[in-house]
């Protein structure tokens, strides 16, 4: 039986039913994938199987256990990110960034500031605005200059607050019809009720 098999069946056993959808029936994962159930109780299971899967698998894992407060993945999710191996890098960082693990933050620092993780980054752009500190306002200025992340770079220094970042949007080059263009509209709206409210 593949490790695939035995985590569903493992999940099985913990009352999780299988899901059908048009037509198919898939097993216990699909279904924390697919439906309001929470993953929360099923975490510890979900982590003994990750690394023992395809990469279809191991992506399907990591979207169940893409729930807020799901902590006690993080550091595996962290290593899998890092190796970059067995799933896409942009749902890691999309986990990483719904469970937004405030421990985590100094790592994902170092990880937006690593280009080699291209579009991977995108999402984790959100945890730094998170962070409201000045270092993170420096990693996002300087993504914006990367352009695998630019337009979740704008958004995040929109979302970050720093009224500074209006002049540096201002100036920045976006490309219309991207989304870029729109989160670069949508921050500085955003940074200039702030500046005029405060």
């Amino acid at each position: 039986m593949s490790a695939y098999k035995k985590l569903n069946a493992e999940l099985k056993k913990h009352g999780i039913d299988d899901i059908d959808a048009f037509g198919e029936t898939y097993g216990p994962v699909n279904r924390l994938v697919n439906s309001k159930l929470s993953s929360k109780p099923y975490v510890e299971i979900l982590i003994k199987y990750l690394g023992k899967l395809n990469r279809n698998e191991s992506e399907m894992v990591v979207r169940a256990l893409t729930e807020k407060g799901n902590k006690k993945a993080v550091p595996m999710l962290l290593e899998m990110f890092k190796s970059g191996k067995d799933v896409d890098l942009w749902v890691i960082g999309n986990a990483l960034y719904v469970i937004d693990d405030k421990n985590s933050y100094d790592e994902i620092l170092k990880l937006c500031q690593d280009k080699s993780y291209g579009i991977g980054r995108q999402m984790l752009m959100g945890t730094l605005a998170r962070m409201k500190s000045e270092k993170a306002y420096r990693v996002l200025v300087e993504c914006l200059f990367d352009s695998t992340v630019k337009g979740h770079a704008i958004e995040g220094l929109g979302r970050l607050g720093n009224p500074n970042a209006l002049e540096i949007l201002e100036k920045i080059e976006v490309e219309k019809g991207k989304y870029e263009f729109k989160a670069k509209h949508t921050a500085i709206r955003r940074l200039e009720r702030k500046k005029y409210s405060s």
